[in-house]
């Protein structure tokens, strides 16, 4: 029996390739005979880059790095055995994992970082960059990331400002770098989300709150994107203000695309692409996926549906095993053989991340043991 794990990280807890192991043990526990094969995935966030070089078979190579609030820190790319791609997962440097919620301000944040780790990315000299967006603490509008490769942005005074969010507003001018020679070179930026650079439902007023955003925070970093957005079209002549997604990573996306072009890619799709995620499934007796939590959001073409898409039109059955599943998800609708949640009604949150392998484990056990879980549906 081939059986083909194929899940996202369990936010907070544990990574896909961690879920991935976990999983299979358990599956081999009680059925020793099994093929087990991992496609761990991601989709521009968090985990982007190592499942990139676990899907290829590529390499990950160490930068040093800006994190969203200047203080240095390691993070590493991942580049493609053929040396051709190289993927920045800008969460690394701008992300929000590790941060202490109770200090976030995204006003004061920068993508500086993932700025440095392209220009290490482009010393590598590969034919295409892709960029991983998801995850992040910032609001700048890709004002950190430019500045790290040489973007000047200016304000009434002539004099260059700090990339950080509360400064878009201040911009006067922007600047290109006077040797900027990217020609050679094809970007994509890989993102799941297609929300605008500003406005109602764009990158200040949809993801700054849980950035650590005040409504004041929002209405100054959303006038800052705005002004970015014209600023850009004079610098570079490509327009971000009607580009869907370039809100995502708090506008890094719009910034990005202003300055290098490119196109803006699904991040699941990279992932899958890289690992042949749909050549496996076609080889599968089951397919497993799975996430941290899973609610009605899932079903509007988050990864665990993603791969239980794929899994139907080949006429696999998919197994669904989640942290927690919201009353307000229904598994069989979104095509999923069955659903596993791991945490009981009486477990808390926290008990639940602390038990996490030992639940997961249990329930790669179950799919074994019951058959029914996925050969006769829910």
């Amino acid at each position: 029996m081939r059986i083909l794990l194929a899940p996202d990280a369990f936010k907070d807890c544990l990574s896909a390739p961690e879920v991935c192991r976990v999983l299979e043990q358990g599956i081999l526990s009680v059925c020793k005979e099994a093929r087990v094969f991992s496609a761990p995935l991601a989709d521009g966030g968090e985990g982007t880059a190592s499942c990139f070089a676990a899907g290829c078979g590529g390499k990950l190579y160490p930068v040093p790095v800006t994190d969203a609030y200047f203080k240095k820190k390691a993070a590493f790319l991942a580049l493609s055995p053929d040396r051709q791609t190289a993927l920045v997962e800008m969460a690394q440097a701008s992300g929000i994992q590790g941060i202490d919620k109770n200090h976030l301000c995204t006003r004061k944040a920068t993508t500086y970082g993932t700025g440095e780790m392209l220009a290490a990315a482009l010393q590598l000299h590969p034919k295409r960059i892709i960029v991983g967006l998801g995850g992040s603490a910032t609001t700048d509008g890709g004002m950190g990331a430019l500045s790290a490769l040489g973007v000047r942005f200016l304000d009434e005074n002539g004099e260059q400002l700090s990339p950080i969010g509360e400064n878009m507003v201040k911009v006067r001018e922007i600047r290109p770098p006077e040797k900027a020679d990217f020609s050679g070179v094809s970007f994509q930026l890989a993102c799941d989300v297609t929300n605008p650079f500003f406005g109602e439902t764009g990158a200040a007023a949809v993801f700054a709150p849980q950035k650590g955003a005040t409504p004041n925070d929002i209405a100054l970093l959303d006038h800052g994107l705005r002004n970015l957005a014209g600023l850009y079209k004079k610098a570079f002549g490509r327009a971000v203000d009607t580009l869907p997604g370039a809100g995502a990573a708090g506008g890094l996306c719009g910034g990005l695309y202003a300055f290098f072009g490119g196109e803006i890619v699904s991040g699941f799709s990279v992932l899958a692409n890289a690992c042949a995620l749909e050549n496996k499934i076609q080889t599968a007796d089951l397919v497993v996926t799975g996430e941290g939590r899973t609610d009605a959001q899932t079903a509007f073409g988050k990864l665990p549906v993603r791969v239980c898409t794929l899994a139907k039109k080949h006429g696999v059955p998919c197994v669904l095993i989640s942290g927690d599943i919201a009353s307000d998800f229904d598994a069989k609708k979104a095509g999923f053989s069955n659903a596993i949640r791991l945490k009981s009604p009486e477990m808390t949150t926290q008990e639940a991340i602390k038990k996490a392998p030992e639940l997961l484990s249990a329930a790669a056990q179950a799919v074994m043991k019951e058959g029914s879980l996925w050969k006769t549906g829910i």
